[in-house]
């Protein structure tokens, strides 16, 4: 395969990118791009490297990957402080914008992590440019404020988990017998997630706001330009996940959107297990088979 730089621009700054293009010898499944999204704190390569390693895998299937760097991180040009989601969506125009000039208007999948990925769900709902299908993994909640209790109660649950592990485990029982175990350690490390939990249900609790929807604009249909379906997929241990894929689910629901969820067994926010990101890479693309091979 081909890996291309790219670099459309925004307002005079280089975005920078990768397109991973297929053999000649393996033609393009059906003029297909699949464009990624990283996350807020991460770059286009993505956590320990798996987009890379999906984009690789994908191309060499007949797919055209395209990565970039957003404004503001990795190599692209940008003020970091002043990368915003306004900026993000700019990016992402002319990346789409520079993906339908060399490929003559592809199919578009969106495919983001994290903050990438709720900014794809966002896109697709009311961006400027088609898109065909999204693959989201680890989308926070659409809605952070009234996810806050919920995530708070599975950080402080998923902390006192690790805990009740430890009590049975021997190397606990030695450390205990030789006067290794630091209790005012513990106690601090215990304080910090149950207090959260506390304070986040009293602050919910007498707010008294509500959420807030993201704004449409005028005249304009939700998911409009959008023409097919989604994947969602999401670790079973991410503390993220149940409220993230709730309110995701509803909005989908909503507006009679098609979806497949996808939970990884075990897996943390990042997926980071090899095991975890080949389960994953092998999921992407049987799903990208069956909805373009059919």
């Amino acid at each position: 395969m081909d890996e291309i730089l790219f670099d459309p621009k925004v307002k005079g700054e280089s975005i920078y990118g990768i397109w991973h293009r297929p053999e000649l010898k393996n033609p393009p499944q059906k003029n297909v791009a699949v464009v990624f999204l990283h996350g807020w704190a991460g770059h286009r390569s993505g956590p320990h490297d798996m987009l890379v390693k999906l984009a690789r895998k994908l191309s060499a299937g007949g797919y055209n990957c395209f990565r970039f760097d957003f404004r503001g991180k990795g190599y692209s040009h940008g003020c970091r402080q002043q990368t915003n989601n306004h900026s993000m969506i700019e990016d992402l125009d002319a990346v789409l914008c520079y993906v339908n000039t060399v490929l003559n208007h592809p199919a578009i999948v969106l495919t983001g992590i994290c903050s990438g990925a709720k900014l794809a769900l966002y896109y697709a709902r009311s961006g400027n440019l088609p898109v065909t299908h999204v693959i989201e993994l680890s989308s926070p909640a659409l809605r952070q404020q009234e996810a806050e209790s919920e995530l708070a109660a599975n950080r402080a649950g998923n902390t006192l988990n690790e805990y009740v592990k430890k009590i049975f485990r021997r190397e606990t029982w030695n450390k205990l017998t030789n006067g290794e175990i630091h209790f005012s350690a513990i106690r601090r490390n215990l304080s910090k997630p149950i207090y959260g939990l506390l304070s986040k249900k009293k602050k919910i609790s007498t707010s008294g706001k509500k959420a807030v929807n993201p704004v449409q604009k005028p005249g304009e249909k939700p998911f409009g330009k959008f023409q097919g379906q989604m994947l969602l997929i999401h670790g079973e241990k991410d503390p993220e996940t149940k409220p993230a894929l709730r309110q995701i689910q509803d909005m989908l629901h909503r507006h009679n959107i098609p979806s497949d969820t996808y939970v990884v067994k075990g897996a943390n926010h990042s997926f980071y297990s090899l095991s975890w990101e080949y389960e994953i890479i092998k999921k992407i693309t049987e799903w990208l088979s069956g909805n373009y091979n059919s």
